[in-house]
């Protein structure tokens, strides 16, 4: 598959959560009253996958069948989560910030990236390096509120500055006509089983990411005891 040129970036206003919420809330996380939708999904004669009751909507621009939502922005957020259309908003271009949607933090060093990583990892990692994630940008206030109210990145963070990146492929669910679908799987744009599989989240390939010393320091939370965040959200992958 030839991916189509999504320069323009995709449009985030109809995701936004209330205005209350913005500032403590995340944007790409779902809110305890939105869930996937249970949708049958169907091979056709080609051994592509659609939905029974496919809808304009439940494809994005290059025919990859994503996930169907449904619900309202209320109750608690769920933390762990994306809700793929507003990952998929904050991660073309232009990239926004992953917790607010707005614009990422920059310097001449390139965008501000977030991502936890153990002890092992920092003592392991060279840079710059290539890095494929889901995580998206961050901008500077997001950035510290995260440190601030995750356990998983309290254990462990490197901050990186990147110039360059490209859209590389998706994770979801992949199926086929004789096994049972693979959750979780990576699939590359490229690659002819992405006509088979229900796209959850948007991966991005970091290029010659640096990493940055000095923006970011290991937050106090004052006795407070922080949230707990699993990784996903903030991980390598």
């Amino acid at each position: 598959m030839q991916r189509l040129d999504r320069s323009a970036g995709a449009t985030t206003e109809q995701f936004l959560p209330p205005k209350e919420d913005i500032g403590s809330g995340l944007f790409i996380a779902p809110y305890e009253g939105e869930s996937p939708c249970a949708v049958a999904v169907v091979f056709d004669e080609d051994g592509h996958i659609g939905y029974v009751d496919e809808r304009p909507t439940d494809r994005d621009i290059d025919g990859i069948l994503w996930e169907r939502w449904g619900g309202t922005q209320t109750g608690p957020i769920q933390w762990s989560h994306h809700r793929p259309e507003r990952q998929r908003a904050v991660m073309e271009r232009p990239h926004r910030c992953g917790g607010c949607a707005g614009e990422p933090d920059h310097d001449e060093r390139g965008v501000l990236w977030l991502l936890n990583a153990n002890q092992q990892a920092q003592a392991t990692l060279t840079f710059p390096r290539d890095i494929r994630t889901a995580t998206p940008a961050m901008c500077l206030q997001c950035a510290e509120r995260a440190l601030r109210a995750c356990r998983v990145l309290q254990a462990g963070f490197i901050a990186l500055r990147v110039r360059e990146t490209e859209l590389v492929g998706v994770r979801g669910t992949l199926h086929s006509p004789t096994s049972p679908p693979q959750a979780d799987r990576f699939v590359r744009f490229d690659d002819g089983a992405i006509h088979r599989v229900v796209a959850r989240q948007l991966m991005l390939e970091l290029r010659d990411a640096e990493l940055d010393e000095d923006t970011l320091s290991p937050p106090s939370h004052g006795g407070r005891a922080p949230t707990a965040v699993p990784g996903p959200v903030w991980g390598w992958q």
